[in-house]
């Protein structure tokens, strides 16, 4: 048995607190999955696994606060990773490796490597980022995580306006990039760990930030606008589209846009099929103020959504904060009053790709009754116990449908 320590995740940090965990006890993660996700004194950041492995138990819980270093997990490494592993977290906790910084003095380790973090190390990768190219903050110049975060923020704002998650294959690429699309008032991580899901099985995975949410600029409130931003960053060549509620409806509006690029399409909790949609979610979220009122309406979003600590809550109303207004525009262009606007049933005929539509039987928000508006080739999957976040509440399952695979559901 072996245990998870609370890394460094900035300069200045010492601490964190923690926001969500990702990976439940007994589940088995990878190196580089994403095990939980802090709010240090600046973001919200995730920790990644160093090496194989399967959690145990948690030590901590939603809302504690962490000191850099401190035990956050217990683990049961895979055969030969656990000393390398804890290893290099202690190594991340001091911040130190004397001897390749003093051989070099300026971010660049004996041997001619950079000197970086393993998280800046991973998200360089992932984004295809030379890191010679990153100037690095850390002690004798280190790259670290954040380095890389703030060199893709200058690099991809001003060509798209979206801020861009990407995960590459883990191994060699056997498949076409997958694009996830989030729902209205939520970011690329609401996706949880299924990006690396799908990574692990051989796809390139983007997952944006829609505009107006997470580290993406506003946009003009507006579908249109939001699904031009979206195809300005879709890869060229064949694609897989994935969307959830608002990312489902700008995945339909471009799914005909593609023609034969589009590989496939996988629609969760859909807006645009039905007359009406939950007004008092869409009205709550738009002016929650308080912990006690956001957390009613995060409540309707059934398994996987929670639970949620006054912390969280508190963290999640500072979020939304500055970018309500433009999220609520958008929702205006879903449902007015409970009375659905967009109708995405006649973009769906004829497409040649193969379309998947996921509804949970729980879900208050879309009444998976509306899934007869579907054109009749489209796979319908009902998820009994699931509310409005499928892939949060059976991870397992959503990324079997996104990959084809045949899987049962109920």
């Amino acid at each position: 048995m072996g245990v998870i320590r609370l890394p460094r995740l900035g300069e200045t940090m010492e601490e964190a607190r923690v926001v969500l965990w990702l990976r439940n006890p007994g589940e088995r993660f990878a190196r580089g999955d994403v095990l939980l996700e802090v709010e240090t004194d600046k973001t919200v950041v995730e920790v990644p696994a160093l090496a194989d492995g399967v959690l145990a138990r948690q030590l901590v819980g939603p809302g504690e606060t962490v000191a850099l270093g401190q035990p956050i997990a217990e683990t049961e490494w895979e055969a030969g990773e656990g000393s390398a592993a804890e290893a290099e977290q202690a190594t991340e906790a001091e911040d130190t490796r004397s001897t390749a910084f003093d051989a070099a003095g300026l971010g660049v380790a004996a041997g001619g490597q950079v000197a970086a973090s393993p998280r800046a190390r991973r998200m360089a990768r992932d984004a295809g980022l030379d890191l010679t190219s990153v100037a690095g903050t850390g002690r004798h110049g280190r790259v670290s995580g954040e380095d890389v975060a703030a060199l893709l923020r200058r690099v991809e704002a001003p060509a798209t306006a979206l801020h861009v998650r990407r995960r590459s294959p883990t191994g060699s690429v056997t498949g076409m990039p997958l694009v996830l699309l989030h729902g209205l008032f939520d970011t690329a991580r609401g996706w949880r760990d299924l990006p690396e899901r799908l990574a692990r099985a051989g796809h390139p995975v983007l997952v944006p930030d829609l505009p107006g949410h997470g580290r993406s600029a506003a946009g003009n409130g507006t579908l249109e606008g939001a699904e031009e931003a979206v195809l300005r960053v879709l890869p060229e060549g064949p694609v897989g589209l994935v969307g959830h509620s608002l990312g489902a409806v700008l995945a339909a509006r471009l799914a005909p846009r593609l023609g034969g690029r589009l590989d496939r399409l996988v629609l969760i909790a859909p807006p645009g099929l039905g007359p009406r949609m939950d007004a008092e979610f869409l009205d709550i979220m738009a002016n929650a103020h308080t912990t006690a009122a956001l957390a009613r309406a995060l409540a309707r979003l059934g398994p996987g959504a929670g639970p949620w600590s006054e912390e969280a809550l508190e963290a999640e109303l500072r979020r939304l904060g500055p970018a309500r207004e433009g999220m609520a525009a958008l929702g205006q262009e879903l449902a007015r009053n409970g009375v659905q606007q967009a109708d995405i049933a006649p973009l769906l005929e004829g497409l040649r790709a193969p379309v998947t539509a996921v509804f949970g039987l729980e879900d208050p928000i879309i009444d998976w009754r509306d899934c007869a508006s579907l054109p009749p080739q489209a796979a319908i999957h009902l998820l009994r116990g699931v509310g409005h976040l499928p892939h949060a509440a059976r991870p397992d399952l959503l990324a079997g449908l996104i990959l084809g695979r045949a899987a049962r559901t109920g």
